[in-house]
């Protein structure tokens, strides 16, 4: 998981980069019907603090049967759910309504604010599963159909990749090139 975590906040330190030369104002959208650079942070900050909420309750009522099944081989790594929801379906994916960013005239948040807020989410989110060795979180399993189901080291994946897709949405969107 360890990794996982570490290539979230390389990310994160590269969009950081590409925001720092972004002339434009970070909650102003680049088409009307695509989400602002504020936006999208504010979604990764809702997907982030359900996903530390679920699994504050989940882990340790999960632990005890996963550490039964520790031997057995697992994944780590995850597919990139997204691009292959949009390949199946010619649509993208859409986001469920409690991590649907809230309406520009409603957020009362500074962008810097809520880059750290997403960090800390995250720092959170480290600190519930670091006592948890992989051997474990390879078996907790989560219930998500669209996502084969993840363990707990897919999920953290599964984040990475969840950012990195928006991240490069926002570039496209932005026209910022490489």
């Amino acid at each position: 998981m360890k990794e996982h975590f570490e290539k979230l906040y390389r990310q994160r330190e590269e969009m950081q980069e590409v925001l720092a030369n972004f002339s434009g104002a970070e909650w102003d959208r680049p088409k009307e019907d695509k989400w602002s650079w504020g936006e999208t942070y504010y979604h990764l900050y809702l997907m982030m603090k359900w996903f530390r909420r679920l699994s504050k309750i989940y882990v340790p009522v999960s632990k005890p049967v996963a550490a039964l099944q520790r031997n057995k081989p697992y994944l780590t790594g995850s597919t990139n759910v997204y691009e292959a929801y949009q390949d199946k379906n010619k649509k993208a994916m859409k986001a469920p309504f409690i991590i649907m960013p809230p309406d520009k005239k409603k957020i009362n948040v500074q962008f810097a604010d809520l880059v750290a807020e997403l960090d800390k989410e995250t720092k959170l989110l480290e600190s519930i599963v670091e006592d948890v060795n992989d051997d474990t979180a390879g078996h907790i399993r989560f219930i998500d159909p669209l996502a084969n189901h993840p363990n707990l080291i897919q999920s953290i994946d599964l984040l990475g990749i969840h950012e990195q897709h928006h991240f490069l949405l926002c570039k496209k969107y932005y026209q910022l090139g490489e």
